[in-house]
């Protein structure tokens, strides 16, 4: 939705004199304010033609969203997202310096330069093909034994790709001074469970076109028209499954649903078809006892997947979730199939975003550490850092007041 403000969420009472500057603070700084380069609050985002009492969104935002029309390389459009594309800005300018630097460049400049550089050398990426692709390939088509294929997910996982299942390091819900390992459900190339098991035409349409979109990634991979199309369905039959044992979305929004702290040994028990010590090894996780599984029920489906669906299957899907995650590091064929399915069919976006924009996003996911010191150097400073803790302090000894 265009012009996207926040909400003001409901909360612990307030001071009487804090609310009603809050609630005006929160609502209408997201629609009001900056343009190209942020200077102030600009009143004529407001819609004075409506009364703040009868619909204070409208009044706070509609001024705004009736001069921004969603761009076409966005599915939608909000202030925050305005903001984010003018640091955008300021992030390619502080790469385009960093590549152009030569020898004279420090280690952080050449670092991130070189990344932004690479990313952007589209000739040389559609002359390697697929050929970076080909050592995890290997690796996949080796696999000799089902049991194999837990240390190769922990080399997946480890790499990005989001295949069969989530692990990672998370906040124990019930202890706020322990971070503790988690598995919960995934595995899936649509959004959600419920893109897998709806009945209504829209989803079967959709369905049918997520097949379509696989068999023609794997057609760019190399596979024959006829191979991809059955691999496809191959796919589309195992995600069906790790579906048809995922919580539902509204069942997950309660946080005891998907708490269910254990001792290792007993996920490896519930699962015994899948080698969870040789997964644990493969993705370098440190020595750790317990664990929370979100869903068990999940990985007690997963359990007879695992025993009922072939390797030969596995590798397919593996394949398929390898390409997917790495489209956008691949030719521009890979990148504008990828587009037409999950930018233009899932989300409405009409264009693919420039490939700078693409890049300096990679470059920030990737290397945000490293980008993040020469953006501070240039846009906050000693002087910035100071003057904001001013700020902050002030805030914090008011409210400590007011509470």
């Amino acid at each position: 939705m265009p012009g996207n403000c926040p909400g003001h969420p409901a909360s612990q009472p307030m001071s009487p004199r804090l609310a009603p500057f809050l609630a005006f603070f929160v609502l209408t700084l997201g629609c009001i304010a900056a343009q190209t380069t942020p200077t102030g609050v600009d009143l004529t985002a407001l819609d004075r033609s409506i009364s703040p009492c009868a619909n204070f969104y409208q009044y706070a935002c509609g001024g705004w969203t009736a001069t921004h029309p969603i761009p076409a390389d966005q599915a939608d459009w909000a202030r925050f997202t305005e903001l984010y594309e003018h640091n955008q800005l300021e992030l390619r300018k502080l790469l385009t310096a960093a590549t152009a630097g030569g020898a004279g460049r420090d280690a952080l400049h050449q670092k991130v330069g070189d990344y932004y550089s690479a990313c952007m050398n589209q000739s040389a990426v559609d002359a390697l093909g697929v050929q970076p692709l080909a050592p995890v390939m290997a690796r996949i088509e080796a696999l000799t034994q089902p049991r194999q294929l837990a240390s190769e997910m922990g080399r997946l996982h480890l790499d990005g790709v989001d295949a069969l299942f989530r692990f990672d390091a998370e906040q124990d819900f019930k202890d706020s001074n322990a971070v503790i390992a988690g598995v919960d459900q995934g595995g899936l190339g649509l959004p959600d469970r419920d893109y897998y098991l709806k009945t209504d035409a829209k989803s079967v349409a959709l369905r049918g076109d997520y097949v379509a979109h696989v068999a023609k990634m794997l057609h760019l991979l190399g596979d024959a028209p006829p191979q991809a199309a059955a691999e496809a369905r191959t796919i589309l039959a195992i995600e069906t499954r790790l579906a048809q044992a995922s919580m539902a979305r509204v069942q997950r929004r309660e946080p005891a649903n998907i708490y269910h702290k254990m001792p290792w040994a007993t996920l490896v028990a519930l699962t015994p078809e899948f080698d969870w010590n040789a997964y644990r090894n493969a993705i370098g996780a440190p020595a750790f006892a317990t664990v929370n599984v979100a869903v068990p029920e999940f990985f007690k489906q997963l359990n007879l997947t695992l025993a009922a669906v072939p390797l030969s299957a596995w590798k397919t899907y593996l394949r398929w979730h390898v390409v997917h995650s790495d489209s956008n590091a691949l030719p521009e064929a890979f990148v504008n199939e990828e587009f037409a399915f999950y930018g233009t069919e899932m989300r409405g976006a009409k264009q693919l975003r420039a490939r700078w924009k693409r890049c300096v996003q990679f470059t920030d996911n990737d290397l945000g550490e490293d980008l993040g010191q020469l953006y501070v150097a240039d846009t906050f400073g000693p002087d910035g850092k100071a003057t904001t803790l001013r700020m902050v302090r002030g805030l914090e000894a008011q409210l400590e007041n007011d509470i």
